[in-house]
């Protein structure tokens, strides 16, 4: 689970990496989906919650239904309250038990992959040794991406979420942090799954660029075909962090639908793929869907 998850946007306080805005200007295209409800309407939106500092997606069709909605929704909350207990939850189950280390947990031939990794992610052993596998992995996964030039700053949720409180629209969240942290924070995730993730932390292999491309081209079979080899060798992983989801989300929605109200709804791209996506499954349940 690289970068899926929009608590990636509150762990931003994490690393002190700041981005770096080029000049040349990089258009997408991604897509929008508007669906009528028996009283209201929604637009849906696909984000990548990490995105180049230099591309502009804001085409006319994504500016009106911003300008026409009533109402904004994100998958969880990314405010300084939000943070506060964010922070908290690290700190009370991010770290190895006393007397343990990652370093000694690791067996010797993934000690080369775990000093490199944390070296180009400019982190430091001295506190990555003290604490559990899946925070190392969240840190090494943020710094890598940044250190490509993908930002949270720039991720279509802050963007959105900015325009939003600057123009006083109210906003709800489909999860709470809570909830969202219990899906990363995985202390069950199995020591040979981070060994093998350290491998993909090549300064020559950039697996977010396939992605932030067809999300830019707006190719919804694109994304979804490589969300599909991202979680081929963990399926449960996708059942967790996707489908299951994608369920309660469609009914949430649908209830919304039901008040008089124009939604802009922004969840993570790789939640309206495929038959088991959200559009899909509101179009199964009898409504209209226009888009992909």
């Amino acid at each position: 689970m690289r970068i899926y998850l929009a608590l990636v946007l509150a762990t931003i306080s994490l690393l002190t990496v700041q981005p770096v805005f080029a000049d040349d200007v990089v258009y997408a295209h991604p897509v929008v989906w508007h669906i009528k409800g028996p009283h209201g309407a929604v637009t849906l939106f696909g984000s990548l919650h990490i995105l180049p500092a230099n591309m502009d997606w804001l085409t006319p069709d994504i500016m009106r239904a911003v300008a026409r909605s009533d109402v904004f929704v994100f998958e969880v909350p990314t405010d300084s309250s939000a943070q506060d207990t964010l922070n908290s939850l690290i700190a009370a189950n991010g770290s190895l038990p006393a007397g343990q280390s990652l370093r000694a947990l690791l067996p010797p031939d993934s000690l080369t992959d775990y000093d490199a990794a944390v070296a180009a992610a400019h982190l430091s052993t001295s506190v990555t040794d003290h604490e559990r596998p899946w925070l190392v992995s969240l840190q090494l996964t943020l710094a890598d991406t940044m250190n490509r030039k993908y930002y949270p700053d720039a991720g279509a949720d802050y963007v959105l979420m900015s325009w939003a409180n600057g123009h006083s629209r109210p906003v709800r969240y489909l999860e709470t942090i809570d909830q969202q942290f219990s899906l990363l924070a995985d202390d069950n995730l199995p020591l040979d799954q981070f060994e093998s993730g350290l491998k993909r932390f090549d300064v020559a292999h950039d697996t977010i660029q396939p992605l932030v491309q067809a999300w830019s081209d707006g190719d919804v079979a694109k994304l979804g075909s490589l969300m599909d080899a991202n979680f081929a060798a963990h399926p449960e992983l996708k059942q967790k962090l996707l489908s299951d989801r994608n369920r309660k989300w469609a009914k949430q929605i649908e209830t919304m639908m039901g008040e008089s109200r124009n939604y802009f709804i922004t969840v993570g791209a790789a939640h309206l793929a495929g038959a088991d996506g959200v559009p899909a499954l509101l179009r199964a349940d009898g409504y209209q869907v226009d888009g992909p």
